[in-house]
């Protein structure tokens, strides 16, 4: 059952894209469409070098110093204060929202923009923060 409902979705998908695209493109024109998903691409993959980075840069610091990524000596992000998610998770769920804009599709650059929005970002960081706190620490076998 589940499996024919991912083929359904997986079919029905592309339709809708596409027949939101055709929506989209007779109310704004189809050279606005297309200056808008070249703009979107951009966006999307530079969303995507810039988190990658700042991960990189964050767990640089981190490693330099011999503290944890969330450890208080880390670097602020926008919106962090007192028992704020650690900069590397934050800036790491932006690679998915950039990847979701830079696909070629309204609603999939509006599930990226939904996605790169810092509430969002701050709750999905603490539900995973949470889910790895209850799973605890792998067993080392040695």
């Amino acid at each position: 059952m589940i499996r024919r409902l991912g083929c359904v979705l997986l079919i029905a998908y592309p339709i809708v894209e596409i027949a939101v695209a055709v929506v989209v493109s007779q109310v704004i024109g189809w050279w606005w469409l297309l200056v808008l998903v070249v703009a979107c691409i951009v966006l999307g993959l530079g969303l995507v070098r810039y988190a990658l980075s700042a991960t990189g840069r964050s767990f640089g610091v981190a490693l330099a110093s011999l503290q944890g990524p969330g450890d208080p000596g880390m670097l602020a992000i926008e919106g962090s204060g007192p028992g704020a998610i650690a900069p590397p998770a934050q800036t790491l769920l932006i690679v998915p929202a950039g990847l979701l804009i830079a696909l070629p599709g309204i609603l999939t650059t509006i599930g990226g923009l939904i996605l790169w929005l810092p509430p969002v970002r701050t709750r999905i960081a603490a539900r995973i923060a949470r889910a790895a706190r209850r799973l605890g620490p792998p067993d080392v076998v040695g």
